[in-house]
């Protein structure tokens, strides 16, 4: 068996609609229309897709994405993957296993110390070391009950002609945001498909802040009922955001729901009104404000230059050496080494440490990134500790966590 680029994509179509019959490429037309996207994409610079195969013969394929993350600050090269098939008759003959060390081990020899996928199940990657990332909540209420402004700005539609304002506009936000991907011009493809509504604020000739969404309707609705779903929403100043919220505010006589998707936990604080439109109580007297759920996860491939480019992070006030001994059972690996870390920022260091901290990559991945605190560990018992005598400075050190945003789905 071997990998290689993948040079057939009516093979890889074949393949993605046994593994992924949620795609629904029943017909000739989604089929041929499917592989024209997988060929098109293919030849954009920073999209590889590989096969897996024996001889001939294509048993499992995935893709590959270059990325750019914003890791506190600092743009650190990073892979993700997606759309990871292997073929049914090919289950269970470790082969996802070997898509996913091949992935690994391209991303660090290309200098990528950073991993990062959408899990098809969380519970089979956490396995392969993939540590859960941060938590997306999705909001439904009516538009009355966001708060209305007065003084912002006027939406103005956004056309293709527009592509660049909007992808300056978004790189703005993620590059000074922890988690935010750079994003490659076809991926603002949105504005030219016709298939979303997409309006923005500009500020003295700048644009500020995007809004993208859709209009659906439940089953048995008739026409004058619309759901509002919001695909993006990006902004780089108060105004935008206040500005972009009026104008979902308005649509209150024409939508009946708002589904609006963020990563901010305190998102219901902003609503005159919290409540769900469900108005659902969850446990007692607890109204429901939202859903949630874990999607996108992170791994660290490479350690040493994974410290080098946060080292200008503080995690907190506390002056600490923590000495880590991670475990990685995927690629049979253990990485043991002191960091320092100086009023919150970490360094290796040859001094000895004042507490040593054992635990899985995944987890290890999931705590530098943001997405859980040491003590959410010590709970569940995923990390065994010595000298606990400065365990607490330790734990203090992790306490608020910078969480990250990502909007770049692979």
């Amino acid at each position: 068996m071997n990998f290689k680029p993948i040079q057939d994509f009516n093979d890889f179509t074949a393949l993605s609609e046994r593994c992924y019959p949620g795609m629904k490429l029943k017909s000739k037309e989604d089929r041929e229309r499917y592989t024209e996207h997988r060929k098109k994409m293919d030849k954009e610079e920073n999209v590889h897709t590989i096969g897996l195969y024996d001889e001939d013969q294509l048993l499992a394929g995935y893709i590959v994405y270059d990325q750019v993350a914003n890791v506190y600050g600092s743009s650190m090269e990073a892979s993700g993957i997606g759309t990871v098939a292997v073929d049914l008759i090919n289950k269970k003959q470790g082969h996802a296993k070997r898509i996913i060390k091949k992935f690994l081990f391209d991303a660090r020899e290309q200098g990528r110390p950073l991993t990062q996928l959408y899990p098809f199940q969380p519970s089979f990657y956490k396995k392969m070391g993939f540590g859960l990332g941060p938590r997306l909540s999705t909001y439904r209420f009516h538009p009355s009950q966001l708060p209305a402004f007065e003084d912002v700005e006027s939406a103005e539609v956004l056309t293709s002609d527009d592509r660049d304002a909007v992808s300056r506009c978004y790189h703005e936000w993620a590059r000074g945001t922890h988690g935010g991907c750079d994003k490659p011009g076809f991926e603002f493809s949105f504005l030219s498909k016709g298939e979303w509504h997409n309006v923005g604020v500009f500020e003295e000739g700048k644009l500020t802040g995007y809004l993208s969404f859709d209009f659906q309707q439940n089953q048995g609705d008739h026409f004058l009922q619309n759901n509002l779903i919001v695909r993006n929403f990006i902004t780089t100043s108060i105004k935008a955001y206040q500005s972009l919220l009026q104008f979902l505010h308005n649509q209150k006589d024409q939508v009946r729901t708002i589904v609006f998707p963020t990563f901010d936990e305190r998102f219901s604080m902003l609503l005159d009104d919290p409540n769900h439109v469900d108005q659902d109580l969850i446990y007692t007297i607890y109204h429901k404000t939202s859903e949630a759920g874990q999607g996108l996860m992170y791994r660290i491939v490479d350690i040493p230059p994974f410290l080098d480019g946060i080292k200008h992070h503080s995690f907190g006030s506390e002056t600490v050496r923590i000495g880590w001994r991670v475990h990685d059972s995927l690629l049979e690996e253990d990485y043991e080494a002191v960091w320092k870390f100086e009023e919150g920022k970490p360094v290796e260091t040859d001094e000895h440490a004042d507490v040593t901290i054992t635990l899985e990559i995944g987890e290890f991945s999931s705590l530098l990134m943001g997405c859980a605190t040491l003590q959410d560990f010590l709970y569940s018992g995923a990390v065994e500790v010595s000298d606990a005598e400065a365990l607490p400075k330790a734990i203090s050190l992790f306490e608020h966590p910078t969480e990250p945003e990502c909007w770049s789905f692979f």
